[in-house]
């Protein structure tokens, strides 16, 4: 297994320019950083086309609506939950995810802010993941979405958000039809392989992971343990909305995502893992990073609307 070409350019174009560790610094030094990589570089007229873009606030809580474009009846509603280390990132820096998944699964997007930390540590996020999907599953008409047809989606610390919401979800009782975990972090009591095969170099390190973990769980191992942290520890699986969970081969988180998606399977969760062997952490929120990278999310994304629009899906409960 060899790094992608493309991606082993673009690491070695960070380290020509001193790029600094992703996760070093203060949290406003990190939040800057990652504001000025995405903002000042991007280009929306490029994004994909929407029918529209709304702001709305549930209490304190800021979402991103994003409606496809063409729409002619009720549409799946897909809740997205951006990566960022659950310590920067924003529905705003993510809106050409929002809008890509908008367009390529003709859904209505609600990417949710969620609180940061450390100024709002667990499980603040957590809460706020589990009230957008209470506001979506209750205003889901309104959205034009099909209230059996809601999907959760993340990475990396949003993809945690969404498999923890999808445990949420069933123990509600609201019906979710298919969650899209890309490169999740599933269990912060565990040191995977993966972590020390991929832990240096490869934009996200072991370093960072316990950054993550101190300004997320502040370094609690009982929060740690708790299953809403660690979805790879919840006691029961079963029954939670079938799974789609893309890994990267030289990703520390590689086994996470692997270990969680043999836990699903392990409970009866119909659940299609994919692993991109040259791949680095984060593939999903990188378009034209590399051919093999956009290829990774075109099949992701095309096996999570299956899951979406697939027969008998209606009939979830």
């Amino acid at each position: 297994m060899s790094l992608d070409p493309n991606i082993a350019g673009f690491l070695a174009a960070l380290r020509s320019a001193g790029a600094p560790a992703g996760f070093a610094g203060t949290p406003g030094e990190r939040r800057e950083r990652m504001r000025a990589a995405i903002e000042d570089h991007w280009d929306p007229a490029a994004f994909a086309p929407v029918g529209g873009v709304e702001e709305v606030r549930v209490g304190h809580l800021p979402l991103l609506l994003v409606r496809p474009a063409g729409r002619t009846g009720p549409v799946p509603t897909v809740l997205y939950f951006h990566p960022g280390g659950f310590t920067m990132g924003s529905a705003h820096l993510m809106r050409d995810v929002a809008h890509r998944l908008a367009h390529d699964l003709n859904a209505c997007v609600v990417s949710v802010d969620y609180r940061l930390a450390p100024e709002h540590p667990f499980p603040a996020a957590v809460e706020d993941a589990e009230r957008a999907l209470r506001w979506a599953a209750e205003f889901v008409d309104d959205l034009g979405g099909d209230a059996r047809r809601i999907g959760l989606a993340g990475e990396s610390s949003g993809a945690n958000l969404a498999a923890v919401t999808a445990i949420a979800a069933r123990d509600a009782g609201i019906p979710v039809a298919g969650q899209l975990l890309a490169s999740p972090v599933t269990d912060f009591t565990a040191c995977y392989p993966s972590e020390a095969r991929n832990g240096e170099g490869l934009f996200l390190t072991r370093a960072d992971l316990a950054v993550i973990r101190r300004g997320y769980l502040a370094d609690d191992d009982a929060r740690a343990a708790d299953p809403r942290a660690s979805p790879a520890l919840a006691a029961d699986l079963a029954g939670v909305a079938p799974a789609v969970v893309g890994v990267a081969g030289f990703d520390p988180l590689c086994d996470d995502g692997i270990v969680y998606a043999a836990e699903l399977l392990r409970a009866g969760v119909p659940t299609a893992l994919r692993v991109y062997p040259g791949l680095i952490h984060p593939f999903f929120g990188m378009p034209g990073l590399a051919p093999a990278a956009d290829a990774a999310v075109a099949e992701l994304t095309a096996e999570f609307a299956a899951l979406l629009v697939a027969p008998g899906a209606e009939d979830r409960s």
